[in-house]
């Protein structure tokens, strides 16, 4: 009875585990193609309400003008995010992660530091993105 017992904590343990490693994976999945201007990729890992609004926000982006669109991508390649924290709400598949967008470190002579542009949230409800910097 004992070891059943222990094996169904294991069970529900693991558990929670993967669906917060689902939500984090989806996180950063999200936002390394979505920095990588891979708006399609990123796409992937929205719900269906928040792909609507996500689309119609990266339309704008294909109306840019090339050049506008180069740098961006320029600037963006410089740019990583990192998943911070992914906190589960009221043991549901809601989860609220936390992130930061940094500069990249290094410069041209491998040398620099850090600079943090963005530290914010997203949230992601049965394994995909459902709300950003709310």
């Amino acid at each position: 009875m004992k070891k059943l017992f222990i094996v169904l904590a294991v069970c529900i343990l693991s558990g929670c585990t993967n669906k917060t490693q689902q939500a984090q994976d989806c996180a950063q999945g999200f936002l390394d193609a979505f920095i990588a201007n891979d708006f399609n990729g990123a796409a992937v890992f929205c719900s269906d309400d928040f792909n609507v609004d996500f689309n119609r926000a990266m339309e704008d982006f294909s109306k840019l003008e090339d050049s506008v669109k180069i740098m961006i991508q320029e600037q963006c390649s410089k740019l990583k995010a990192n998943v911070n924290s992914v906190q589960r709400i009221n043991e549901s598949d809601t989860f609220i992660v936390c992130y930061n967008i940094v500069r990249s470190c290094a410069d041209s002579t491998g040398a620099g530091s850090c600079q943090e542009l963005l530290d914010s949230k997203l949230v992601v409800v049965d394994g995909k993105v459902v709300s950003l910097n709310n």
